[in-house]
């Protein structure tokens, strides 16, 4: 039993105790729910392939496991494992989500399963492409700091841009991520302006 549902338990009990709930906690409990996480977002950005997954949560739920990412082929697998309590719940609900890398992945196409319980609950089929994200200059700005922006992105994915000046020493400059991702990346190179080529390139973390 989870720790959180003796708790409950003891609590209705001892408000039971005082007011009286005849057959109130008959058939109370934690009962695995066939929900599962919903995929916003498929996104390739920098090499490397994230998939962005959101779900609803109320006060009677809780997540028992998510995951893990199971790969056979081209065939990924994704599980959620969500309980419900029976009984009752705070009167609540907000969204949960998470970002599930599948890695730098070879042009083709891909399927992605969700499951719950390890049932088939929905699928994503996808292509991998030849494109990439592309850095593009902007300008500078009214600070003299120099703009750049990249083609696309993930949520919740940090961005940092380096620069270096022989490809070979390479030395961070700034850190961005978007909120959504319909939109670019913009970085920022705040260093003051030096004579000779200056290489950027950047890199997720």
């Amino acid at each position: 039993m989870k720790a959180g549902s003796r708790l409950l338990n003891a609590m209705l009990l001892g408000w039971c105790a005082t007011v009286g709930c005849a057959g109130l906690l008959r058939g109370q409990g934690w009962q695995p729910i066939m929900e599962a996480g919903v995929v916003t977002n498929l996104v390739t950005t920098g090499g490397v392939t994230y998939v962005e997954y959101t779900w609803l949560m109320t006060g009677c739920d809780s997540v028992a496991s998510i995951g893990p990412l199971l790969c056979n082929g081209n065939n990924f697998s994704f599980d959620f494992d969500i309980e419900q309590y029976e009984g009752i719940c705070p009167d609540f609900a907000f969204y949960e989500g998470t970002n599930v890398v599948l890695g730098a992945l070879a042009p083709g196409t891909y399927t992605l399963t969700t499951t719950s319980w390890n049932v088939p609950m929905s699928t994503n089929i996808f292509t991998i492409s030849n494109i990439t994200p592309v850095l593009q200059p902007i300008g500078f700005d009214t600070n003299g700091f120099f703009q750049i922006q990249m083609s696309s992105g993930v949520t919740n994915v940090s961005y940092v841009l380096q620069c270096s000046t022989n490809l070979v020493d390479w030395t961070s400059l700034s850190t961005n991520s978007v909120s959504t991702n319909s939109v670019g990346v913009a970085l920022t190179d705040n260093a003051p302006v030096l004579p000779g080529v200056r290489y950027y390139r950047v890199l997720c973390q």
